[in-house]
């Protein structure tokens, strides 16, 4: 009964340990789609040249910026540590 309840348990911790591999996956993911986007459209303003597009593209650049520290952010948080042990360097 109990080596039942720790396969149970294993198997649990096993499935939340994937399902969160997943949703850092997928917000990697959508984080790269909106960062190719944001680059695209700010190419396309910088192109246009006049003053609405460069003020709209300059918006869009900090939205960019702020994006990658937010993706950085998270990788902190959701990246399995590679030796287990943080380095002090």
């Amino acid at each position: 009964m109990i080596a039942l309840l720790k396969t149970l348990l294993e198997t649990l911790n096993l499935y939340f340990k994937l399902k969160n591999k997943s949703f850092y996956t997928d917000l990697l993911e959508s984080s790269k789609r909106k960062q190719k986007d944001l680059i695209n459209e700010i190419e396309k303003l910088r192109a246009n040249g006049d003053s609405d597009s460069t003020d709209r593209a300059d918006f869009l650049q900090s939205e960019l910026i702020a994006e990658k520290r937010d993706v950085k952010h998270l990788s902190a948080i959701y990246a399995p540590s590679e030796s287990g042990t943080a380095s002090s360097d």
